[in-house]
Parts: structure tokens; C-alpha cells; sequence
């Protein structure tokens, strides 16, 4: 399974997919308390790490919840429980606790030390939030649109005004890779990050 750092490396069909089973999933559990499990429990056995050197609510209550409806164990901590916050390397955390959990996830400051957890990890690392991206905000929004909409978001226009920030890069990515209009508004001198907007200008997806 790949890491998923963010939206620009991904594929238009492999965000489709994963789309698809949210909503297929979601459906399922109509009516059922929060803490049952999914009948096929797809990750029994498993367990995710997550690493807040950012603190959170909706991030860390909604990937604990999914990782239990999927049929996961957790392991929560924050960097300052960790060596990582006492001058522990990320490539030593990565490899010590690839041997010890199945996935991680990371929400830091620094997209730099999400990529060095990536390389030096054995198994799947999952983007919480960076400064540079926020990919599975970006894609539960998407699958609320299509919610609402009935429909896939392919062909629809999203206007976006405020910083040229984490939010505003995952989204520029994903409308290049979903086929949705963005329109972006940003104050001078807060614009998204160039190298995102090169990327998704090289898929017709300009902004």
C-alpha cells in the first residue's frame, strides 16, 4: 500500500476508488452505533499509530473512529510524549514504529519531516496536515459535496477565498485530478504554493 502524503501523487482513479468506499461504506452504516465494527472488518488485526505534534479534535476523533469502524486498534500520542520531541530523528521514530504498528499517521508544522517519515518507514504514512497540504480534509470534503450534490464532482465550479494555505494546495491538486472548476482569491503575497499550481497546471487543471 503507498503512503498518502498528499493529492499530487496520486491518481484520478485510485481518488475515485477511495471515494466510491467511503461512500459505500457510509451507506452501510446507516443507523448502526458509531462503535460497531464494519461486518468485513478489513483492518482487524491491524493497528494505526498517530503522532499529533499539532493538536486536533476533529482530526484525531475521525481517524480513531474510522480506524475502529474498519476493525483497527489505535496508538495516540503527541511528539512531546515521544523522543521525537526530545531530539529522537524522525528516521529513528520511523523505523522503530514500523516494526511496532501497521500504519501512521503524522500532523505537524513541516511537510519536510511527513516526506522523512515516508522514506525511512516500512509501511503506509498518511498526511494528518502539513503546511503544504491537507489532503483528507480535502477529499472529506469532496465526498460531502457529493453528498449533498447526488452527484460525482467532476464538472462542478468550487470557489475558495482566504490564504493560499495547506487547504488551497490539496484543493488545486485535487480539482486538476477530479475534473472540477477551482476558483481561487487571494490576498497579494499569499498565494498557493507555486510548484502545487505547476503541477496541476501540467494536468490542464490552471487555475
Amino acid at each position: 500500500m503507498p503512503h498518502f502524503l498528499d493529492l499530487a501523487t496520486a491518481t484520478p482513479a485510485g481518488l475515485r476508488a477511495i471515494l466510491d468506499e467511503a461512500h459505500r461504506r457510509k451507506a452501510a452504516r446507516a443507523g448502526w452505533p458509531k462503535g460497531r465494527v464494519d461486518d468485513d472488518a478489513p483492518l482487524a488485526g491491524h493497528v494505526l499509530g498517530m503522532i499529533f505534534e499539532k493538536p486536533s479534535t476533529r482530526t484525531r476523533f475521525s481517524f480513531d473512529m474510522g480506524a475502529r469502524q474498519l476493525g483497527a486498534t489505535t496508538i495516540v500520542s503527541s511528539a512531546g510524549e515521544m523522543q521525537l520531541g526530545r531530539g529522537e530523528t524522525i528516521a529513528d521514530t520511523a523505523r522503530v514504529l514500523s516494526r511496532m504498528v501497521d500504519a501512521l499517521m503524522l500532523r505537524t508544522n513541516r511537510h519536510e519531516k511527513l516526506e522523512q517519515l515516508a522514506e525511512h518507514a516500512t509501511i503506509p504514512v498518511i498526511n494528518g496536515l502539513t503546511d503544504l497540504s491537507h489532503p483528507c480534509q480535502v477529499m472529506a470534503d469532496i465526498m460531502t459535496f457529493e453528498e449533498r450534490a447526488g452527484r460525482p464532482v467532476a464538472g462542478s465550479t468550487w470557489a475558495y477565498v482566504g490564504d493560499g494555505n495547506n487547504m488551497t494546495n490539496s484543493l488545486i491538486e485535487a480539482s486538476s485530478l477530479l475534473k472540477f472548476d477551482l476558483k481561487v482569491g487571494v490576498p497579494h503575497g499569499y498565494e498557493p504554493d507555486s510548484g502545487v499550481m505547476a503541477t496541476a497546471c501540467a494536468r490542464g487543471g490552471c487555475i
